[in-house]
């Protein structure tokens, strides 16, 4: 086979696997955006006592704060965060940065992204018409964006598909190294390229 029919075939198997998952009602976290070229320092910095606050911005109530808390918590690359949404859960020998927080916002009006994110986060309310939920989850650090990432859910199995997302969700907002993608010398084997 040539290099064009393998390409082809390639292409092919991609969109059907792709379909299938759609088919499965998977759920979509799409690719983060970062507006700082090292997240770990603003994490370890921001959560010393590795407990962040966790303020959830829902205009249809979707799920509790306990189950997005339980959710979200004890993923991704060590320390690991647990997260809280009132800060006298916390015990008096922790320390928390209540300026230092993982906005979640369901469904987010047009202009909640970037910046906004952290400063005025918009949720709208559904009008239950759409089989997705859109969830945009965001590290705020003040009024400062360090991370962002946005998933779409399917709306029968939310709760299901928000814990099981929640992994791949703390990886991406909360990376040890950035992907240089510019770096034409930098390899996919090269930790921090």
């Amino acid at each position: 086979m040539t290099t064009r029919k393998l390409r082809k075939l390639s292409s092919i198997a991609a969109l059907g696997a792709l379909s299938v998952l759609t088919g499965c009602g998977a759920a979509l976290v799409e690719a983060p955006y970062y507006s700082v070229s090292e997240v770990q320092s603003f994490k370890v910095a921001g959560a010393p006592s590795q407990i962040m606050m966790l303020d959830i911005v829902d205009a249809n109530d979707t799920l509790d704060n306990q189950t997005w808390a339980d959710a979200l918590s004890n993923h991704g690359y060590p320390p690991r965060l647990n997260f809280v949404t009132d800060a006298a859960d916390i015990s008096d020998t922790q320390t928390i940065k209540p300026e230092n927080r993982l906005v979640v916002v369901v469904n987010p009006t047009q202009t909640t992204m970037r910046g906004t994110l952290c400063t005025d986060p918009q949720s709208a309310k559904s009008d239950g018409t759409s089989d997705r939920v859109i969830v945009r989850f965001g590290f705020c650090a003040g009024d400062d964006i360090i991370s962002e990432t946005r998933a779409r859910f399917v709306r029968d199995k939310f709760e299901q598909q928000m814990i099981n997302s929640a992994d791949t969700i703390s990886f991406q907002l909360f990376p040890r190294h950035i992907r240089d993608e510019d770096d034409d010398n930098c390899s996919r084997r090269v930790p921090g390229c």
